[in-house]
């Protein structure tokens, strides 16, 4: 039993490679030509526009591994069924369902590996694809910026800060402080800061500017202590792009982001498109094996290719669609992104318990 269940997952993967492979590299295409309209702009070279898609690649195969699962499934489990394989298996007494649960079983050891790759592998590469493709955008003739400022909120005190730099020192932070009324009270603005561990940092030539009744005291100084909730990490997380952030760090921000009463929702949308990927996975493998019992005679290879493609694209378009709905509508994330791979696993279970070889 165990053996035919090997053999299963190798001709499972063994249509999954190729495919995975050939779209990677379909899509790594596309993802350069919109690279290479930046070439020319402040010192970014073609080279750099190379290795930014060699490094945003992670991120592509993560999202395109469901696609793959169904073709993938499609093509060697098809094989198999063209060499009637499938029939002598069910012959030997295995049942369809024991069939699906090897492929379910894959599928859990693919969606480790996307978990994996979310955690360990993508948020590096993607923040080091920024942060080549912000350092090459950012030197210009006109010196305009590649903008990395952000805002964000601690208790009473409003903080925006121009830049993260690459030794994680801030440039150009403003601090508006308030009192329990809203009313500001005082500004302090600073050429940069570095961090001294224990969530505190160093201010350097500050201008401090205190609000009372009809009269603004400014006070200078050259260096100046500051307490933040505010760590280099979350500092850095801030102006990272949301996909260069792994789904730790998606959830350590949304919950520093409420607890200061901000708004959290395209994080969270992001969050729970990352999450939808394991449902979607599983869902796609597990699609393959209708499309393949019950019409092993009457359709041909090429036929279960183009509908597997078709259905692919389709629910890779909806799952693109529903996550910038959520985001533009202002939609509950978690509803509107994981519904459509849900219903699609439910489809897909329901169709392997009605269709036989």
């Amino acid at each position: 039993m165990r053996r035919i269940d090997r053999y299963i997952m190798q001709q499972f993967l063994a249509g999954i490679l190729p495919v995975l492979l050939l779209l990677t590299i379909l899509f790594s295409f596309m993802s350069l030509a919109e690279e290479l309209e930046n070439v020319g702009t402040g010192t970014f070279t073609l080279p750099d526009a190379f290795m930014v898609v060699l490094l945003t690649t992670p991120k592509r195969i993560v999202e395109l591994l469901p696609v793959t699962a169904l073709l993938g499934g499609l093509i060697g489990l098809g094989a198999m069924a063209n060499n009637r394989e499938l029939i002598a298996i069910r012959s030997a007494g295995i049942s369809k369902q024991r069939i699906a649960q090897t492929v379910a079983a894959l599928a859990g050891l693919l969606c480790v590996f996307i978990t994996l790759l979310q955690f360990a592998i993508v948020p590096g590469f993607e923040r080091e694809a920024a942060t080549l493709r912000g350092q090459a955008l950012q030197n210009t003739e006109s010196r305009s910026r590649y903008s990395q400022a952000f805002w964000t909120r601690n208790d009473q005190q409003f903080i925006h800060v121009d830049n993260v730099n690459p030794d994680r020192s801030l440039s150009g932070v403003e601090i508006y402080s308030t009192d329990e009324l809203g009313r500001l009270t005082r500004l302090t603005q600073a050429s940069g800061a570095f961090y001294t561990g224990e969530e505190n940092w160093l201010l350097i030539n500050v201008l401090e500017s205190q609000f009372q009744d009809d009269q603004v005291i400014e006070t200078t100084h050259d260096r100046m202590q500051w307490s933040s909730l505010l760590s280099t990490r979350q500092a850095s997380i801030l102006i990272l792009p949301l996909e260069a952030l792994a789904p730790d760090d998606l959830i350590d921000t949304i919950t520093n982001l409420k607890s200061n009463q901000l708004d959290t929702h395209q994080y969270e949308v992001v969050l729970w498109q990352q999450v939808s990927l394991l449902p979607s996975l599983l869902a796609m493998s597990l699609l393959s094996l209708p499309l393949l019992l019950g019409s092993v005679r009457s359709v041909s290879a090429g036929q279960r290719a183009m509908t597997g493609g078709l259905i692919g694209i389709g629910f890779y378009l909806l799952q693109q669609l529903s996550g910038h709905l959520a985001g533009i509508l202002g939609l509950n994330p978690l509803l509107v992104i994981l519904t459509p791979p849900l219903i699609l696993l439910a489809i897909a279970i329901a169709a392997i318990r009605h269709r036989t070889l």
